[in-house]
């Protein structure tokens, strides 16, 4: 496992996460805009401000995002504004048609959206379109508001995609992590039917147990990922379930490790952290340092990687994620990964490794709503101090 693959890892972790946690202030609706016309993929963007986007991105060494911006920052026309349009709707033929002008066929339409930001870029999806505007602040802070039609919340994103109602309190320890996030879903929790009965997760794992049907579960899940500590091989991790009935959820989690058990030769160990009880199968080993314990707290099924992913869960500061409070989202530490990397890359014994470069952004902020039609999304990529 080389550094740029570690790297590459733990960044793709966090933006995948960030991107599809995009959640917040749940509970209040908002009117939807008239969608503008059917169109292809389309960009129009402030030359100036575009060509910063860039030069941020190409910051990400050793990523394929790296080596495009660079690419595409020298190919630019010199010219105040760019506008790109591919009728193919793919990413893959906007960015090459960058000009001084195209044939965006309902400009009118993008440039009310656009309300002028700095970049606008509209991609056909599932159900519509996503259509993202982009604005660079004074700090250097990047803030992007996107908006996805309902229709791409169908199926398992819209686990990550905001239901109709707030998520609440946090569960986990929110001191040290690598990635928050909380989220009361657009979709149920029914894990269990996206999982094919004939699958090997379903024979390996029971997933078709009362516990992931959703039967137990409110739709609020929450994920902490931890900066590992010295020697440490893999970052802690926790999973928080709120359930409906405390006594439904343990039965439900204790039916699931006695299926477990019918496939496995693992051992039950009773597992205890102040008047929380569980239960840890220390023998489970399939990856490194996993050796999952679960919690049975006030509110909600806690899940560790290992009982050092639980006791770090529940340790205190618990009740809030990073200021953003009943809303819930998602916080990614940018600044936080060079750490983590280096911890990791010495306990795997990487050899030759390079000093880990500086994110250009020392933290993402995931937040949204959701509206009859539509979900309303927004990311502030912060620069931070000393970045």
């Amino acid at each position: 496992m080389s550094r740029s693959r570690s790297r590459g890892t733990l960044l793709a972790l966090a933006l995948g996460v960030g991107c599809g946690a995009l959640i917040a202030n749940t509970g209040n609706r908002i009117e939807s805009k008239p969608e503008p016309g059917p169109m292809g993929a389309a960009l129009i963007a402030d030359s100036a401000r575009f060509d910063e986007l860039l030069a941020a991105l190409a910051q990400l060494e050793g990523t394929p995002i790296a080596r495009h911006a660079r690419s595409l920052r020298a190919s630019l026309p010199d010219c105040p504004r760019l506008e790109g349009y591919a009728a193919s709707g793919r990413l893959s033929d906007l960015l090459p048609s960058l000009g001084c002008s195209a044939p965006v066929p309902d400009r009118a339409d993008l440039e009310a959206l656009r309300a002028g930001r700095d970049l606008l870029i509209a991609l056909p999806v599932p159900g519509g379109r996503l259509v993202g505007a982009l604005t660079i602040d004074s700090s250097g802070d990047l803030l992007l508001d996107l908006t996805l039609p309902r229709a791409i919340g169908e199926g398992l994103a819209g686990l990550a995609l905001p239901g109709s109602e707030a998520p609440g309190r946090s569960e986990l320890n929110d001191s040290g992590t690598l990635i928050h996030a909380r989220i009361r879903s657009a979709e149920p929790l029914d894990l269990a039917s996206w999982v094919p009965p004939d699958s090997q997760g379903a024979r390996m794992f029971r997933l078709k147990s009362e516990l992931f049907a959703g039967l137990v579960l409110d739709d609020t899940w929450e994920i902490a990922v931890y900066l590992p500590t010295e020697g440490d091989s893999m970052p802690r991790a926790a999973l928080a379930l709120n359930f409906k009935q405390r006594s439904a959820a343990v039965a439900a989690m204790e039916d699931f490790i006695d299926k477990l058990q019918d496939s496995w030769q693992v051992n039950r160990t009773f597992f205890r952290i102040d008047s929380a009880e569980g239960a840890c199968l220390l023998d489970l080993r399939l990856l490194p340092e996993l050796a999952p314990c679960y919690l049975a707290g006030e509110r909600a099924l806690i899940i560790g990687w290992n009982p050092a992913s639980l006791h770090q869960a529940m340790a205190d500061p618990r009740g809030e994620l990073s200021g953003l409070g009943d809303n819930g989202g998602a916080v990614i530490h940018l600044e936080r990964f060079a750490e983590a990397d280096r911890i990791l890359s010495r306990a795997l014994s990487v050899e030759g490794a390079s000093a880990p470069r500086a994110y250009p952004w020392s933290r993402v902020v995931a937040t949204g709503a959701t509206a009859k039609s539509e979900y309303r999304l927004k990311l502030r990529f912060e620069v931070g101090a000393g970045t």
